[in-house]
C-alpha cells in the first residue's frame, strides 16, 4: 500500500509537472513556437517584399527591353541611310579620281600616303578602271606601288 501510494505520488507529480504551463518543458516549447511563428511571419514579409521589387523589376526590364529595341530600329534605319549617303559620295568621288588628269590624282595620292592614309587610297583606286589604275602605279615610286598591289594581292 505505501508503495502504491507512492507510486501514485509520482505520477501525479510528473503528470502536474508536464500539465501545468509553468513547467519548464512547457515554457521552452511555447517561446519556441512564438519563434517559429515571428520567423515565419518575418520570413513571409520578406517573401512578399523581394516579389513586389522583383515584379518592379521586371517591369522596368520590360520597358527598357522596349526601348532598346526601339532604338536598334531607329540604328539600323539610320545605318542604311548613311550606307546609302556613304555609296554615293563613293561614287561620286570615284568619278571624280577617273575624270581627274592623271599627275594631279597622283599627287593627291601621294600625299593621302604621306598622311598614312593608304588605305583610303587603295580603296580609291580598287573602284577605279583597270587602265585607270595601272597608269597611276606607274607614276607612284616603286615602293608604293609595291604596297598597294601587296594589299591587292591580300584582297584578292
Amino acid at each position: 500500500m505505501k508503495k502504491a501510494i507512492f507510486l501514485l505520488a509520482v505520477v501525479l507529480s510528473f503528470s502536474y509537472g508536464i500539465v501545468m504551463p509553468e513547467g519548464n518543458l512547457y515554457k521552452e516549447k511555447m517561446e519556441l513556437l512564438k519563434v517559429k511563428e515571428e520567423l515565419n511571419e518575418f520570413y513571409e514579409r520578406k517573401e512578399l517584399e523581394y516579389l513586389r521589387k522583383k515584379e518592379k523589376l521586371e517591369k522596368e526590364y520590360s520597358k527598357i527591353n522596349k526601348q532598346l529595341e526601339k532604338y536598334e530600329k531607329i540604328k539600323e534605319k539610320n545605318q542604311k541611310k548613311l550606307d546609302r549617303i556613304n555609296r554615293s559620295e563613293v561614287t561620286k568621288t570615284i568619278k571624280l579620281y577617273d575624270k581627274m588628269k592623271l599627275k594631279v590624282a597622283v599627287n593627291i595620292f601621294e600625299q593621302m600616303i604621306k598622311d598614312d592614309r593608304i588605305d583610303e587610297v587603295f580603296d580609291i583606286l580598287i573602284r577605279l578602271k583597270t587602265k585607270r589604275v595601272m597608269k597611276v602605279l606607274k607614276k607612284f615610286d616603286t615602293k608604293t606601288s609595291t604596297k598597294i598591289m601587296e594589299k591587292m594581292r591580300i584582297v584578292k
